[in-house]
Order: C-alpha cells, then structure tokens, then sequence
C-alpha cells in the first residue's frame, strides 16, 4: 500500500490526482470524506467474459486522503488484488496489479513533475 507525500494541501492536490485519472479513463466513484474509489471498464463485460473482457475488463482501487500536521497531503493507495482474482483468475489478477501500478506510478511522475512530491512511505 503506497503512499505518497505531497506538498501544500489537498484542496489543491487532489484535483490535479482526479484529473491525471480521468486522463487515464478512470471515473472517482462513491467519494467520501478522505476516501475515493477510482473505476474503470465494465463490470459486466468482465463477469461475462473475465479477464478476456480485454481493455472493457473491470479495475477499481482506492486511495485514502489526508493532510499531516505540517499541511502536506498524503494519499495512500490500496488495491484489492483479490478482486481482480475473482473477476478474472490469475490473469485477472495481474492486469488489475499492473493497472494499479501504473496508476501510482503515473502519479508519483507527474507529482515529481510538479515538483510537490516530498517522498514516499
């Protein structure tokens, strides 16, 4: 479960997260206060079909928000890789670790970028 550290507060931060997610074709679904669940493809193309659902087959993760007492965010991602095991066995379970790699990944880049990632824990 990775978690990133960012400079200045959420407000400003987690904006720029949900957007580099919808760039990515992920929709933030049943936000809630610190928390948001990110989805893509079709759940029910991945029931029919598993992880032969290709680019339609299901991902979701999560990722837990939360501002540290000197006014930095932390974001703190966690993925459910049995889910993806279930959706679509072992296949299933590896593309939805890799899109969720990726995913962190992409948000460590364009923190970096920014110049507000501060580090990792």
């Amino acid at each position: 479960m990775p978690e990133l550290i960012l400079a200045g507060g959420d407000q400003q931060n987690v904006p720029a997260v949900l957007d580099l997610a919808r760039s990515l074709g992920y929709t933030a679904t049943t936000p809630t206060t610190g928390r948001i669940k990110l989805e893509r493809g079709s759940m029910g193309m991945t029931l029919a079909l598993g992880a032969l659902a290709g680019k339609k087959f299901h991902i979701s993760f999560t990722f837990d928000i939360g501002v540290d007492e000197l006014g930095n965010t932390w974001l703190r991602f966690d993925q459910d890789g049995a889910l993806g095991a279930v959706k679509g066995g072992a296949i299933g379970y590896a593309k939805s670790k890799s899109a969720f790699t990726e995913f962190v990944d992409a948000v460590r880049r364009m923190s970096a970028e920014r110049g507000i990632l501060l580090g990792e824990r």
